[in-house]
């Protein structure tokens, strides 16, 4: 069993008290934990106290983390929070955070995973591990939305069922669902997939899951980029797909969205030289 991380004695109250802050302004259970692991973790790299700490030793921890872009970004969030609320709270009079560069992301292709993929992977797969699979397929949720999906989310929208998702950032919004998917939802009477002791589970016991079942390299995210790129071919709107997926631009939105094979055979045959 992976022992828990315990922040330095210095940081403790602080991060408490962060927390607690957080906590005041509305962010959900799922946002709090993340972020307290984050800064844990960050007063563990760090050492000393939080009192003292530069924006060189900052600089220096971030520099000697081999971080993805995507964690790189998280762990420069949560520090910036943190030391803008010691600043705010009149702990300290500077912010040792301001100026951490920031990550830069390399633009990824969008990969949505071929329906016979999943179709095969509903096939084999357990009444729970189909909800993960559809939820994932069908409504573009994420992986921690996906595991945080209970009975009382579901709701009556004018044509049918619509489920309302928490998502990143403790932003809310509205997806349509089928409605065979929407009782199976409901039967659940609370949490569709609840914790071992409490809550409902981690976003990584659903990426395991649907990892799994699918094989080759499928992940949760190619079934998000797959409702994107069949949601944008049935209506060619996408600030639609945007919408529909949470995010908070259409630039994001287009990384999702994979150009239509028929489309890419048309452009073949019209530049094809002919005899």
């Amino acid at each position: 069993m992976t022992k828990k991380r315990v922040a330095p004695p210095q940081w403790r109250e602080h991060i408490d008290n962060w927390i607690d802050s957080l906590k005041a302004g509305g962010r959900s259970d799922g946002t709090l934990r993340t972020r307290r692991y984050k800064m844990t973790h960050i007063s563990c790299l760090i050492g000393g106290s939080p009192l003292k700490v530069t924006h060189g030793e900052i600089v220096a921890v971030f520099a000697s983390q081999s971080w993805k872009p995507e964690t790189r970004k998280g762990y420069r969030n949560t520090i910036t929070s943190f030391f803008g609320w010691m600043q705010t709270s009149g702990l300290r009079n500077d912010d040792p955070s301001d100026g951490i560069p920031r990550a830069k992301r390399p633009k990824p292709h969008p990969r949505p995973c071929p329906d016979r993929v999943i179709l095969e992977a509903l096939g084999k797969a357990t009444s729970k591990e189909r909800i993960m699979l559809r939820l994932g397929a069908e409504c573009g949720l994420r992986r921690a939305e996906i595991g945080s999906v209970s009975s009382n989310d579901v709701m009556d929208d004018l044509l049918g069922k619509s489920l309302v998702v928490n998502g990143k950032g403790d932003k809310q919004r509205i997806v349509p669902l089928p409605d065979d998917l929407a009782a199976d939802i409901e039967q659940a009477n609370g949490y569709v997939f609840p914790g071992r002791w409490s809550g409902h589970v981690e976003a990584s016991y659903i990426g395991k899951h649907v990892s799994r079942l699918l094989g080759d390299g499928w992940t949760t995210h190619s079934l998000r980029h797959r409702y994107a790129t069949t949601t944008w071919q049935a209506t060619r709107d996408l600030l639609l797909v945007s919408t529909l997926l949470g995010h908070s631009s259409v630039e994001t939105t287009q990384i999702y969205v994979a150009m239509p094979d028929d489309r890419l055979r048309a452009a073949m045959d019209a530049v094809a030289l002919q005899a």
